[in-house]
């Protein structure tokens, strides 16, 4: 906190908006975003473009009912981030709605509002932007391992009573890798990639579980069952 400036803060005595941090206003969004997943490796997810930017995105995401959708990592090429990836289940499409927010990089330009800048001369607050709130965290979502075979693993289900149709913020990033050997000719392993999602069951509630967005399989006898099972995190945002 600097010791000259602008503090606003809420009726619990948290701080809203300062001189100091730039707060993360909407820039840009997508509806009925179609999200592929054609289950090779260079198709595997979609990569929805932004504008270029070093200012690091943070991406909500808003699925639909038929397919697990999640952030597999944002893209960046130089000192710029481009672009978020997003995947599905393998060998099926889906669509999403979509916000990506950042420190607020140029103002509204408004007429008439509240704009606060640090002593850098970057912009903090400008009241003719739209801001996200997070209005509920689900935290300890624990799963078990994926099991074997392609089919949807384990879930949990999230309600949010009150809140409809949110976006929602899924942290951290998952990922299992799981092979199967069957002795019999032509004696091949098959794999599984996974990586756990949400997926939408109604205007107020949310399912997150794991599901298989890869498979490919090789010859010989390679046994495999490991990767990074987090506890999760599920953020509901109502922008």
């Amino acid at each position: 906190m600097s010791d000259y400036g602008l503090i606003i803060k809420n009726d619990s005595g948290e701080i809203q908006i300062d001189s100091t941090y730039r707060n993360l206003s909407l820039d840009q969004s997508g509806t009925s975003e179609s999200i592929s997943n054609d289950n090779t490796s260079g198709g595997a997810y979609t990569r929805i473009a932004i504008t270029p930017s070093p200012l690091v995105p943070i991406v909500l995401i808003r699925p639909n009912t038929d397919r697990f959708v999640c952030v597999r990592n944002y893209y960046k090429s130089g000192s710029n981030f481009t672009g978020v990836d997003i995947v599905t289940e393998r060998s099926q499409s889906t669509g999403i709605d979509w916000q990506s927010y950042r420190e607020n990089r140029t103002a509204s330009g408004d007429d008439y509002g509240l704009l606060v800048y640090n002593s850098s001369g970057d912009l903090c607050f400008d009241s003719g932007k739209n801001y996200f709130r997070i209005v509920s965290i689900t935290e300890s979502i624990i799963l078990d391992d994926p099991p074997v075979g392609y089919a949807n693993g384990d879930y949990q289900d999230v309600t949010h009573t009150g809140i409809s149709d949110p976006y929602y913020i899924l942290t951290p990033s998952s990922y299992w890798l799981r092979g199967e050997y069957n002795p019999a000719p032509p004696s091949i392993t098959s794999f599984a990639l996974w990586m756990i999602g949400i997926k939408k069951l109604s205007s107020t509630s949310v399912r997150v579980g794991w599901f298989c967005f890869g498979s490919y399989g090789i010859g010989g006898d390679v046994h495999e069952n490991a990767g990074n099972n987090p506890t999760m995190k599920l953020l509901v945002c109502n922008p």
